[in-house]
């Protein structure tokens, strides 16, 4: 139902730009606390950790969240410029 809603006519360069800027100014914001708080998570459990699991908690995922959530504003940020 909630797809049927969004059903857009047509994609033109103004709904590319406000969905962009949607992600921009609504979504990441809303998103990046529970992920920083999923990576505090991560890193005090990687205290009790050993070998891959010490390393995937408090390197991988950390940076697989963080550097795709800096990567996808990033790369929303340059489509906008243009």
């Amino acid at each position: 139902k909630v797809i049927e809603s969004i059903h857009v006519e047509e994609v033109t360069e103004d709904v590319k730009k406000d969905f962009t800027r949607w992600l921009l100014d609504i979504l990441l914001p809303a998103v990046k606390p529970t992920a920083d708080d999923f990576v505090a998570q991560l890193r005090e459990q990687a205290k009790d950790e050993t070998g891959w699991c010490k390393v995937r908690d408090l390197a991988v995922l950390p940076f697989v969240i963080e550097g795709g959530l800096w990567l996808i504003e990033k790369s929303l940020t340059k489509s906008i410029e243009k």
